[in-house]
């Protein structure tokens, strides 16, 4: 049915979007750019509070502060040892980052059909996608839904493989009591952009062993850092030039994150009870439904929530979609896509670097001939929920959402 009959535009009053800071944590940035501190070579107090803070939290003994999750994936990867033809199984629903760092390394992306209706991966998906190049497993956990990790981890055990969490969506998630973060050999968080923690940009990689540790701060750091916080012993020879890398979180991003990360508990919760009641809102109408939690889950920062809309529905997803962004939302299509329809998940290789062209090649060998129906069906089928303009706490624009909403259904 086309979208003929669109209601005249309407103003919805939203709040600032996300990230908003606190004023203290403003005068604090203020104050280290007033003093000639917007970098640090160094390890210096705003840095090395936030890491410790960060570990701790998620149970981790290191956690390592860098410009970016994808950096993070990057430092991941390389710390991993993943070289040239290796082959690591990442979920295709993800944003594409998870997997396009491993073409720079030469390593090849497997992609995984989405195995659940919340479009994270299980084992039974990634166990039928690991070959004898097999090198690792990265999950994501998506929109912040935990993936089943201990499969996945038992998996992996059995296989010999390393496993990697992208955490990107998933600040104060939990699966079975444990933050995600605390599940894989490694795990990265993005802190940067419009996560519920957010320095502006940044990542944070975590892990509990010294190794990993140590190899992804030599990518991302050299002298200052690294002969601060890498033992003398292994590395010795490189801690003056690192391995190429210059990956350092700033002490202003640092204290924003920080600040966002104090509060986290207080921000999920806000964030849940106003995504909650517009979910309850949206799915009381006919055509809409709820994409569910598993028992012994939670969603934490419900980055990007969505709800599906189906068969039943009067309108497709992308024509109710516009409908409701002429009557005054922000409800839209998810932004982030399943990576096989990306150009360089089929092939589109960057030929003036040889060896991401022949791993783009190889990737584009390896995925042919799959399907991925899951991650099709509900990337076509869900509907992305305004989070960002949802921390507030009187959840403002709940009510108005489901009233445009519910006059179209």
């Amino acid at each position: 049915m086309s979208a003929v009959a669109a209601p005249p535009a309407a103003a919805i009053a939203h709040p600032r979007r996300w990230p908003v800071y606190e004023p203290a944590a403003l005068e604090r940035a203020s104050a280290l750019l007033a003093g000639g501190r917007a970098f640090d070579y160094d390890h210096g107090q705003e840095l090395a509070s936030f890491e410790r803070a960060f570990a701790d939290r998620h149970r981790r003994r290191h956690a390592l502060a860098l410009t970016s999750g994808t950096a993070g994936l990057l430092a991941a990867y390389f710390a991993l040892g993943i070289e040239p033809g290796d082959e690591v199984v990442v979920s295709d629903f993800t944003f594409f980052s998870t997997a396009t760092p491993l073409f720079l390394l030469g390593a090849v992306p497997v992609l995984c059909d989405a195995g659940c209706a919340n479009g994270t991966v299980t084992a039974r998906e990634v166990e039928a996608c690991v070959g004898p190049r097999t090198a690792a497993i990265a999950v994501t956990h998506l929109w912040g839904h935990p993936c089943d990790m201990d499969p996945i981890r038992a998996l992996a055990a059995r296989r010999g493989l390393a496993v990697i969490e992208d955490c990107s969506h998933a600040h104060g998630s939990l699966y079975r009591g444990r933050p995600a973060g605390s599940l894989g050999d490694v795990a990265v968080f993005s802190v940067g952009g419009l996560k519920l923690i957010s320095g502006g940009m940044g990542g944070v990689l975590l892990t509990d062993d010294d190794d990993l540790y140590a190899r992804a701060c030599l990518l991302a750091n050299f002298r200052h850092r690294t002969d601060l916080t890498i033992p003398p012993g292994a590395y010795d020879d490189f801690l003056a030039t690192g391995l190429g890398g210059n990956f350092r979180m700033t002490p202003v991003a640092a204290v924003l994150a920080q600040s966002h990360l104090d509060a986290l508990d207080d921000l999920v919760a806000r964030r849940a009870a106003n995504v909650g009641a517009l979910v309850d809102g949206l799915t009381a109408l006919p055509g809409i439904g709820a994409v569910g939690v598993d028992d012994g889950c939670s969603m934490g920062a419900w980055y990007d929530g969505v709800v599906e809309v189906d068969e039943s529905c009067r309108w497709t997803r992308d024509e109710l979609a516009e409908l409701l962004q002429r009557a005054g939302t922000k409800l839209r299509a998810p932004s982030t896509e399943p990576l096989h329809r990306y150009p360089i998940f089929r092939g589109a290789a960057p030929e003036w670097s040889g060896l991401a062209a022949r791993a783009v090649r190889a990737a584009a060998r390896a995925n042919c001939g799959r399907a991925f129906p899951r991650a099709d069906r509900l990337s076509d089928r869900w509907l992305r929920l305004p989070v960002n303009y949802l921390w507030d706490a009187e959840g403002s624009i709940v009510e108005p959402y489901v009233s445009a909403a519910a006059e179209l259904l």
